[in-house]
This record gives C-alpha cells, structure tokens and sequence, in this order.
C-alpha cells in the first residue's frame, strides 16, 4: 500500500516536472518568437468546421507587422500580370504571451513555429504564415496605399493596382527612350560627320583645281624663269652638300631641317602653303614631302629618318588617300609633290 502511494505521488510529481519542462519551453520559444513581417492567410476554419470559406477564395488577405506596433492589412487580388489590392485597415497590435490584441479584438494566439501561427477570433482559427519574398519596396508601397485610405475597403479598385509592372514598363521605356535619344544623337553626328567630309571633300577638290589651274595659266616667261631658279638649285653647292649627307644615311638636325624648308621656299615659293592648304602634315610627313621634291628616293628618305621602307611607303600612300580621297599608290603621291 505504502509502495502505491509512493508510486502515485512519483508519477505526479514526473508528470508536474514534464509539465513545467513543456511550459518553460514553450515560453522560452515565444519569447523568441517576433511577429515583425509579412504574413499571408493560409487557411481559415469557420465555427463548423469548414475550410475556407467562399469569402476568401478570390483574394488573400495580407498583413504587415512593423517594429514599431503598427499593422497594415489588405486584400491582394492576382488579376493576370498585374496584382491589385484592397487597403483594410491599419492600427496598433499588442503581443502578450498567447493572446494578441488589435482595436477591439482580443484573440488567441498559437505559435506553431516561427513562419506558422494559428489566431482565434469568434471561433474562426485563421492559419497564416510568414512570408520573406516581398520586397521592401512593395511593402512600402502597401503600406502608403493603407495610410492613404485606411479602413476603405470599398474604395475603387483601380485606385489600388500596384505599381510593379506600371514601374517596369515606365523603366524599360526611360531605357527605350535613352537608347532613341542617343540614336537620334549619333545620327545627328553621324549626318554632321558625312556633311563636314562633303564639304571638306569639295574644299579639297577646289584648293587642287586653283593649284591646277596656276600651273596652266603661269605665263610663259613665268614658267621659264622657275625653271631656271630651280635648275640653278639642283646645281647648287648647296644641294650638292646636302645630297651628299642624304646619300651617306647621315642624320639631318633641326638646323638642317630648317634651311632646307628656307631653300625650297626660295626656290617654290607656293610649295608649302599649297600642300598645308590641303592637309596638316605631321612633322615626319612634311620631311617626307621636303625630299621627294628633292627628288630623293624614298629608300634614301628611309635611310635619312631611320625608318623602314614601308613606313616611308605607307606615310606616300596615305598622304594620296587623304587629299584625293581615292586609293592610289606612293608614286602618284611623289608625282603630284613634283607639280607643285
């Protein structure tokens, strides 16, 4: 007997331990427990015991839990792509232990993990879970929506459609826009481009049809006594010198450079105007253009500017291409120097 009611009293006192252990854990867990976040209704039981009653199959309901006690909820309708929503209300909620108040309700409060909780209110059981997929930026737009028209729940819907897509749509037409802008722009500059080369085209082709037509009126006497000038050149100490140097690969310095330009400016005096008339030549290019009047090979001009031959080659041809605007070869070029 006495063995029974220790017996007894054991199983009591294992099963007020198990009790306490059960109390403990399930304080402990909801006091780590925050409501802070999104939820969305799950499920509803009605006082009958059905699931979900016709009133919330087209919509689901939604609520926003902020740190600072306030609450937004609202209906949210899938309409094809875009989601239009219903603002409720919004208010003050309180959380103290297993009961949660909002307003005038005072409701039962389950915690069945931290994404899953079950509210008791005139013996419906709601079921709503935790939701982490909603942007800050579409909870804030809900959250304007309720404080623009709390506790409107018969306010139009269309004053309500979010803005995600319209937001979409608006930024891939700023991108349309930027990108038809800066065609319109290259395609400006691009016209502007082909117009200055038209018109550079045309002055190019004037500025060689005056050198032409110079050359072709020169009078007679004219003519002559440039011929002599220049053949007195050719046959001067001067040039013998100098071919001398160009013809043993020695180096010309700036002084040298400078003469040279001085001689042939006496001896053509339209020379260098004429041909910087038609193209800003280089430094390098305007030595070139100096000895091919010189009559000095381009393999010598190479020897005397320390290049390869196919640069001095290179240099010709580019020279033609851009005055004539046409292909053509280092010969033409060292032709047309020579008219000049």
């Amino acid at each position: 007997m006495w063995h029974m009611k220790m017996t007894g009293k054991l199983t009591i006192f294992l099963f007020a331990c198990l009790l306490s252990l059960v109390c403990l854990a399930a304080d402990e867990k909801r006091g780590d427990f925050s409501i802070v976040g999104v939820w969305m209704l799950k499920s509803e039981i009605a006082p009958d015991g059905k699931a979900n009653p016709s009133v919330y199959t087209h919509y689901t309901r939604c609520k926003i839990y902020d740190a600072d006690s306030t609450y937004y909820t609202v209906q949210l309708h899938a309409v094809g792509d875009e989601m239009m929503i219903l603002a409720h209300e919004m208010g003050r909620y309180r959380l103290n232990d297993s009961i949660y108040m909002e307003r005038d309700r005072v409701m039962p409060f389950h915690i069945i993990n931290d994404s899953t909780v079950v509210l008791e209110f005139k013996g419906y059981k709601e079921t709503i879970v935790r939701t982490t997929t909603m942007t800050e930026e579409r909870k804030e737009e809900i959250r304007n929506f309720v404080r623009r028209y709390p506790n409107d729940a018969d306010a139009p819907v269309k004053h309500f459609v979010l803005s995600t897509t319209e937001r979409e749509l608006k930024a891939e037409n700023r991108v349309f826009s930027y990108i038809l802008i800066t065609m319109c722009v290259l395609a400006v500059i691009g016209i502007g481009y082909v117009m200055r080369l038209r018109r550079h085209k045309r002055e190019m082709e004037r500025k060689l049809a005056e050198i032409e037509e110079t050359n072709q009126l020169r009078p007679e006497p004219v003519a002559k006594a440039m011929k002599e000038v220049e053949a007195d050149f050719f046959q001067s100490d001067y040039y013998s010198v100098l071919r001398g140097r160009i013809d043993a690969g020695e180096n010309l310095k700036p002084d040298d450079w400078r003469e040279l330009e001085r001689q042939l400016k006496i001896v053509y005096p339209n020379f260098a105007s004429s041909l910087f008339g038609l193209h800003d030549l280089s430094s390098t290019e305007w030595q070139v253009c100096m000895l091919l009047k010189l009559r000095i090979k381009p393999a010598d001009i190479a020897s005397v500017l320390k290049k390869d031959k196919s640069s001095i080659s290179n240099i010709r041809t580019r020279l033609y291409k851009k005055v004539f605007d046409k292909s053509g070869t280092g010969k033409d070029w060292d032709e047309f120097i020579l008219s000049l």
